[in-house]
């Protein structure tokens, strides 16, 4: 137990505990609000096997992508790698053919003009799926947004809203389709009990691969 730190714990009306070891190797602990840090801690214990063998796991993974923003750097789009360019025409914008390419204008704070512009297509290309995806199983959001979150590729709140990490929309349309289907199947299944699996299954008969890949490589999303 000495080995295994709490690196966070959330707390939220969630009725049960938790464990996500990140793809950093770091334990989140997601808890109901009044469960005591004591009760967390003996959890911990219990599952300290299932831990370690998951830090090790992340640990063999690819390594998070780090950006220099430099000419030629690779960036992706649904699957595909697009080379930077940088351009001296301010008047294109952030525009995809069969490169990424940026104005020399943004370069003071190309970071955030690029995840800017991924969250404006991953709201256009998220939403459409998500529509199509909904007229085919009748489980309706009440609302889609497209979020900066870092440790959840989508979620499910408790009015019925349906939120997805912009950073997704760098991985094959694919599993794009999963992650959407996942979080739609929880508007009916809140849990991953074997009925949330079972629908999942129905929906997508192949989505233990799909859910395999999006474990083996979610580093590489992660700019």
């Amino acid at each position: 137990m000495d080995d295994i730190r709490i690196d966070t714990i959330i707390r939220s009306r969630r009725r049960t505990i938790a464990l996500i070891v990140t793809p950093e190797a770091k334990l989140v602990v997601r808890a109901p609000l009044k469960v005591s840090a004591a009760v967390i801690a003996g959890f911990v214990r219990q599952q300290e096997g299932w831990i370690c063998k998951k830090m090790a796991e992340m640990r063999r993974r690819p390594k998070a992508v780090v950006h220099a923003y430099e000419e030629g750097e690779i960036f992706w789009f649904l699957g595909r790698p697009y080379p930077l360019h940088l351009t001296d025409d301010p008047a294109t914008g952030i525009l995809r053919t069969d490169r990424l390419t940026v104005p020399r204008s943004v370069l003071p704070d190309i970071p955030g003009g690029i995840q800017r512009w991924y969250m404006a297509e991953a709201g256009t290309e998220i939403r459409s799926r998500c529509m199509w995806f909904s007229m085919m199983t009748g489980y309706s959001p009440s609302s889609v947004r497209i979020t900066g979150a870092r440790q959840r590729w989508g979620s499910c709140n408790h009015e019925g809203g349906l939120n997805f990490s912009w950073r997704l929309i760098q991985a094959p349309l694919s599993i794009v389709d999963y992650v959407i289907v996942h979080e739609l199947v929880h508007l009916r299944q809140p849990d991953h009990s074997g009925k949330f699996w079972a629908k999942v299954e129905a929906l997508m008969p192949d989505y233990k691969m799909r859910r395999e890949w999006l474990r083996e490589n979610e580093r590489l999303l992660r700019i």
